[in-house]
């Protein structure tokens, strides 16, 4: 569909959607999507638009004003926005971007999510994956061919999932999280404090607990009762060990606090985690 928009140069399109009371409750779902060839007339500034923006920039600059911080958005660089909130953004001469608006089931909770482990302005290689996968979507649909239900979720998801992925390492870097978690597993035989993994890696507890929580979406202590648990489900499994031993394989010194703390994350005992077929 041609626009006739302000700032909204000849040859852009954009297309619209209205999903079925099914679509909306159980999938990830398009409200409209477009490519847009733009000059410094373009403009929108809103206080409300009940769904979520997802933005690719193929040439020129993109001006943001969100969240109470303003950005440049340049070739390769990608948005993502709650538009419920207050947004203004405006073009420049030569401004070539792509876009969907989405909305569907938890998809705001999640953005909300990565929104506020990265924020909502993305710099990363993965980037041209992402508009490669948003072009040929839109390019789906202007060639007037349709995605089926499943494929459009799964495209959306995937994209939206891939900017919450930790960036590419140089080298042989490794991350203080990388070498905490190499720690943790290491140790999973005792109990480890937050003070002393965070002086392993060089960080203060607060701050290592800020960047650990980002990065793995677990706070430290809860990252390490996860590894044991895991590891005990391993061994309850895969060997004929007893509760108490596994209890102390894992770093509990009484079986009893081991089988309260596996239930309470697992929702089984122990015993009864042993004998499910899996």
């Amino acid at each position: 569909m041609l626009l006739n928009e302000p700032g909204v140069a000849k040859g852009s399109h954009y297309y619209f959607f209205t999903p079925s009371e099914t679509i909306k409750k159980h999938y990830y779902h398009l409200i409209c999507c477009g490519h847009y060839y733009c000059n410094a007339d373009y403009s929108i500034k809103r206080d409300y638009f009940p769904y979520l923006l997802l933005m690719y920039i193929r040439s020129g600059q993109l001006h943001v004003n969100y969240r109470d911080k303003s950005v440049t958005a340049k070739k390769g660089d990608i948005l993502l926005l709650d538009c419920r909130e207050p947004h203004h953004y405006y073009g420049s001469d030569g401004l070539e971007f792509i876009y969907i608006h989405f909305d569907g089931p938890n998809s705001q909770e999640l953005c909300r999510y990565i929104m506020k482990q990265h924020g909502f302005f993305f710099q990363h290689k993965r980037n041209i994956e992402i508009g490669k996968q948003l072009y040929q979507m839109i390019y789906t649909y202007q060639n007037e061919q349709d995605m089926s239900v499943s494929d459009c979720t799964c495209v959306i998801y995937t994209m939206i999932n891939s900017l919450s992925a930790k960036q590419e390492k140089q080298h042989n870097e490794t991350s203080p999280v990388d070498q905490a978690i190499q720690y943790i597993k290491a140790n999973t035989n005792r109990q480890v404090t937050l003070r002393e993994i965070a002086q392993h890696v060089n960080l203060s507890p607060y701050y290592f607990s800020h960047v650990f929580k980002s990065e793995t979406g677990y706070a430290p202590i809860e990252f390490a009762t996860k590894n044991r648990i895991d590891t005990a489900k391993g061994l309850l499994k895969t060997t004929n060990l007893s509760v108490s031993d596994i209890a102390f394989e894992v770093g509990y010194s009484s079986s009893s606090g081991f089988i309260n703390i596996f239930y309470k994350k697992v929702g089984f005992t122990p015993t009864e985690f042993r004998n499910l077929t899996i």
